[in-house]
């Protein structure tokens, strides 16, 4: 284990704990007024935090390259988990015994990332056939993408579709071959929201805020709430702890809305520290790739770390109203046991990748 992390990227480390502690800090001062215990959250986001960096520990030891054979295997326990939310589960979630939650579709994007990985890693040297290699590869993504929609839980299908759009794209897929899928299932996603009332809420929120001449307050409520603490906050925020939008005014305060907790007591400052540990994350992803001696090695870093970049962004982006509200924690932040623990874990793999790229110096 030493061995490992002597060879780790320090920048990573350093990224990841600084992620780490100021996520600790969000959720202690955005859930004081959820509860009577003003640190009943806090110490279970602290117990979550501890089981994912065991879980961390214990990836970051397993050689990366263990994950290319049976990769058959973890994705028919996708599918169990997410055929088991539609019979026992309720809204995306499985109840275990003791009152523990889990989401399945958590695990699905790992799987997706390392059945990618594994797919894409290999030389086809007379290309890509669309019958023969791109189809099946990418009706095999579809099927946990359209389960994990069907749940609903859309954020989170969303977050796996821009991951196997980008693995593939990195992976040298014709542009040919992702376009003929896009275009079939287009007309299936102009749909849903006339299928699903809390999408087609969502979108109307959202183009709300591109008319002339509207209040704020006439915006989705929810929608009001962010940009009010957002705006709220200034260049340096109110201070830690000083927050006034998310006492009772800020709906999901800790989990979703967390960024605009951040950035009413830290100020913009602190938010564009945030963006910048997202971005930091990516690019040292894309370093390591680039110093891999394997390809498989390489997408798993790509992938790891544009998993967790690109929920973050789309996350912060809806606080900024630049998307419409898509359900999805910010990552290593947000509140929550099953992202925090398989996030860590994703990341002790990317970690185990890091220590097996090639030294420069």
């Amino acid at each position: 284990m030493l061995t490992v992390f002597r060879l780790v990227d320090p920048w990573i480390l350093i990224t990841l704990i600084a992620m780490l502690g100021l996520g600790l800090a969000a959720v202690l001062t955005a859930s004081v007024s959820l509860n009577p215990n003003p640190f009943f959250y806090f110490f279970r986001q602290l117990l979550y935090v501890v089981i994912g960096i065991g879980m961390l520990l214990i990836s970051a030891c397993i050689d990366y390259r263990t994950y290319r054979f049976k990769t058959q295997y973890p994705f028919i326990l996708a599918i169990v988990l997410l055929m088991a939310v539609y019979m026992f589960g309720n809204q995306s979630w499985l109840t275990l015994i003791g009152g523990f939650h889990i989401q399945p579709s958590e695990i699905a994007k790992i799987i997706i990332i390392v059945y990618l990985s594994y797919v894409m890693s290999f030389d086809r040297h007379g290309g890509y056939r669309f019958w023969r290699h791109s189809l099946p590869i990418m009706t095999t993504c579809g099927f946990l993408i359209v389960m994990t929609a069907l749940q609903p839980d859309f954020g989170t299908a969303l977050v796996m579709a821009f991951i196997t759009v980008y693995l593939l794209f990195i992976g040298s897929m014709p542009l040919r071959h992702l376009m003929i899928p896009f275009v079939c299932v287009l007309p299936m996603i102009c749909v849903v929201p006339f299928v699903f009332s809390h999408v087609h809420q969502r979108i109307d929120y959202f183009l709300l805020n591109w008319q002339m001449g509207l209040k704020p307050w006439q915006l989705g409520y929810h929608d009001y709430q962010m940009r009010l603490a957002m705006g709220s906050g200034g260049w340096f925020g109110k201070g830690f702890g000083n927050g006034i939008i998310k006492r009772s005014f800020l709906p999901a305060s800790h989990t979703d809305s967390i960024f605009s907790v951040l950035v009413e007591e830290g100020g913009l400052v602190t938010g564009m520290a945030v963006v910048l540990l997202f971005l930091a994350l990516f690019l040292l992803g894309e370093r390591t790739a680039r110093l891999m001696h394997d390809r498989f090695g390489a997408m798993l870093a790509r992938g790891i770390t544009f998993y967790v970049a690109i929920q973050g962004f789309l996350n912060i982006g809806v606080c900024l109203g630049i998307f419409p509200n898509t359900g999805v924690t910010l990552p290593l932040f947000s509140y929550g046991g099953s992202s925090m623990i398989v996030t860590l874990f994703t990341l002790g793999i990317f970690l185990n990748v890091s220590s097996q790229r090639r030294i420069v110096y």
